[in-house]
């Protein structure tokens, strides 16, 4: 993707796939967008230049594709698109999981050049600039083909790494899964307790960040991080831990063993900081984040 090409977004009407045809179109890309909603996919098309809306079959003449659909119709997306595919042609997917969607165009499109990328940031982001990317190749064409990509976002500042498709959803398990777990357990724990308008009224910088991360993840992505953990491996491992950590901090505070949970604490910190490039100037990123979220103060329940 070196030079102005035409690439087909399959899922164009969604977040993702509305964000990568901004970018693409705003990089010189012809651009053809699919989806299975005709209306939102039309209204983009009418928002950018050099784009025009089909069906599956837009993808023959396009010199590559992208797949930017929800995990769990990836399968249906490429037995699909599989009549329109030609050979060789990259076929580029987005999606949070690997192991599966490679096995799909393993099944389904066999003569494509099929890569798993996956951009470690949602559609709220300004460009690459500061991202993590993930390419996950499965065999020599889709090496190269990833070496193309990293040619491509590198300079947009976008931080590459690579990886194996097994390797990158084991990983991902700690990455995401235990995120959405936490997020989970706070946003059941806190309204659970009744007291969530009155915290937030009171809140301090702690209770803000967290919140923060828990809205932004139960509210506006039940469906990616249901889906995730349904279909991650490792999932269930990392629960198991989580629920683990939980009861022996729960054992602790039930026993009010202040010694304890000071210095649980404090071996922890010393892990962190010993495995964390960042761990040293955690404090200084918190108020970095907070003072973002000035721009969307909470509103007080009693003015």
């Amino acid at each position: 993707m070196e030079d102005a090409v035409r690439i087909a977004i399959v899922g164009a009407a969604g977040k993702m796939g509305s964000w990568f045809a901004a970018l693409l179109q705003r990089h010189g890309h012809d651009l053809v967008l699919v989806g299975r909603r005709r209306e939102p996919v039309e209204r983009l098309a009418l928002s950018l230049e050099r784009c025009t809306v089909s069906g599956y079959d837009g993808v023959r003449d396009a010199d590559a594709v992208i797949v930017s659909v929800p995990l769990n119709v990836v399968d249906d997306v490429l037995r699909e698109l599989a009549p329109y595919v030609r050979t060789s042609q990259p076929v580029i997917d987005l999606s949070s999981l690997k192991v599966a969607p490679q096995a799909s165009a393993d099944a389904h499109i066999p003569g494509a050049c099929f890569l798993g990328v996956h951009p470690m940031f949602g559609p709220g982001a300004e460009g690459f600039a500061g991202h993590n990317v993930i390419l996950v190749p499965a065999g020599p064409a889709a090496a190269a083909l990833a070496e193309r990509v990293r040619a491509y976002i590198a300079p947009l500042g976008a931080h590459v790494t690579w990886m194996e498709p097994v390797e990158h959803d084991a990983l991902m398990s700690v990455v995401l899964g235990l995120p959405a777990l936490a997020v989970a357990i706070v946003a059941r724990t806190i309204l659970s307790s009744g007291r969530l308008v009155q915290a937030r009224d009171a809140s301090g910088t702690s209770l803000e960040v967290l919140m923060a991360l828990t809205e932004s993840m139960v509210c506006g992505g039940s469906e990616l991080y249901g889906t995730l953990l349904a279909g991650m491996p490792a999932a269930p491992s990392v629960a198991a831990a989580l629920q683990e950590s939980a009861a022996h901090f729960a054992r602790l505070v039930a026993d009010g063993d202040r010694a304890a949970l000071v210095s649980e604490l404090k071996e922890l910190g010393s892990g962190l900081t010993e495995c964390s490039r960042t761990a040293g100037d955690a404090y200084a990123r918190m108020y970095a984040m907070l003072e973002a979220l000035k721009r969307y103060p909470a509103t007080p329940s009693n003015p």
